[in-house]
């Protein structure tokens, strides 16, 4: 995959047993405070960054490598996995998307009841933009699914769980997304030209991530902390969570070869 100059310039945050360790550090140097920080790191300026810093939130590549030439931390020895710090979205999608199996013909986007089917086969492999379509989980599937979507901009939304897929329980039967109602929205009309990617995860629980459950409220946008606590959970227990990929491919309008 090629990685983007938006993609190199992302955020990073520290996340799960990594800010458990940052505390940790942060405590044994007794700083406890914002002005403490910021006494030892005289490359921030600014009290905010040096609170984001404390808190573990999002800070870009730049100001982590001010905090740790200013405290004297080599990020190999901070960072038990080395790798994780020089990931940007594009390289952790990369990662999740090889750890899912080829599922092409058990999920993926159907016409409307009633529609003319494009190419003889169920999962429509592209459509023309603007097509409304839905998103359908083949049955026999037992547990909660985690679906993510990846357009061709390089942008990753959550599909489900969100206001598209409140209940997020595979129960045997066949799922179609939107699940209209209560989703505002009866059909989904793919507009960005090129090639969407979809990847699952049947969970026996949900993670209990906390932007997990906002998500459930409202469309989520993935961020670079997000995919990766998502990629740490499913490494640790690699065999228990079945994974599954798909794509499609958005057109202007159909190759009349196809």
């Amino acid at each position: 995959m090629q990685t983007t100059n938006a993609d190199r310039a992302a955020a990073i945050e520290i996340s799960g047993v990594k800010l458990v360790k940052w505390k940790n550090m942060l405590k044994e140097r007794k700083i406890s405070t914002t002005k403490k920080l910021l006494s030892r790191v005289p490359e921030i300026s600014g009290e905010p960054v040096a609170r984001k810093a404390l808190n573990g939130q999002r800070l870009d590549r730049p100001t982590w490598e001010a905090i740790f030439k200013g405290l004297k931390v080599y990020r190999d020895e901070f960072f038990t996995d080395v790798e994780w710090f020089d990931r940007d979205l594009t390289v952790t999608w990369g990662l999740l998307w090889d750890m899912a199996a080829d599922a092409s013909d058990r999920f993926g986007l159907v016409l409307p009841p009633g529609d003319a089917n494009l190419d003889g086969n169920r999962f429509q492999q592209t459509i023309v933009s603007r097509t409304s379509v839905l998103l359908e989980i083949s049955g026999g599937m037992l547990g909660y699914l985690l679906l993510l979507e990846r357009d061709p901009l390089g942008n990753v939304v959550l599909l489900a769980p969100s206001p598209l897929m409140a209940n997020p329980a595979l129960t045997g039967t066949i799922q179609r997304l939107p699940q209209y109602p209560p989703s505002p929205f009866e059909f989904l009309q793919p507009i960005t030209v090129g090639t969407t990617c979809l990847w699952a995860g049947i969970f026996a629980k949900l993670p209990e991530f906390k932007w997990l459950a906002d998500a459930q409220k409202r469309p989520l946008r993935l961020q670079l902390a997000q995919l990766t606590d998502l990629f740490e959970y499913i490494r640790k227990q690699p065999q228990t969570i079945p994974l599954w990929r798909s794509s499609y491919v958005v057109t202007t309008e159909l190759d009349p070869r196809i």
